[in-house]
């Protein structure tokens, strides 16, 4: 697919950077924070972002990084509502971690029970309790997932 760009040129679409820019300028994150979330220089990133740069130049690892981000941050945020997305943290956590539902009962203070049926059923739990359970989830998911920054 062809785009016109502000000069009036034709550009080939690039879904990469239209989202970069998205993240930008719709959603005001700074290319300081997303060279710390992909490593990626700010400098290249402004680059990128102004056509003057090209994805090529980087490693796949990179490349690959960048595009999960900037689909998660864009397409993510709209695609997944709340609720599915805590109930993935929670997954992830079982799963991953190994954590119970026993677990997450004794931290939240939610019935084992309930928290199996929130989910099957996200609707089954009150605002409250949904607030709890997320809250919990997100806190525990930040301790167990890796983070180069901690430990060293």
């Amino acid at each position: 697919m062809i785009s016109i760009d502000s000069h009036g040129d034709s550009q080939p679409q690039n879904p990469i950077r239209e989202r970069l820019m998205t993240v930008v300028q719709k959603y005001k994150i700074t290319y300081d924070t997303l060279q710390k979330v992909t490593g990626i220089d700010t400098d290249w990133l402004m680059e990128y972002t102004e056509n003057n740069r090209e994805l090529y130049f980087l490693s796949h690892e990179t490349m690959g990084r960048l595009t999960e981000i900037m689909g998660l941050l864009v397409d993510g945020m709209q695609l997944v509502n709340e609720d599915e997305r805590i109930k993935g943290v929670i997954d992830v956590l079982m799963q991953i971690f190994g954590l119970t539902h026993e677990t997450l009962s004794l931290y939240t203070g939610i019935e084992e029970q309930e928290i199996r049926i929130f989910l099957e059923n996200p609707n089954s739990l009150e605002y409250e309790q949904k607030y709890k359970l997320a809250t919990v989830s997100m806190f525990l998911h930040y301790i167990f997932k890796p983070n180069e920054t901690v430990g060293g």
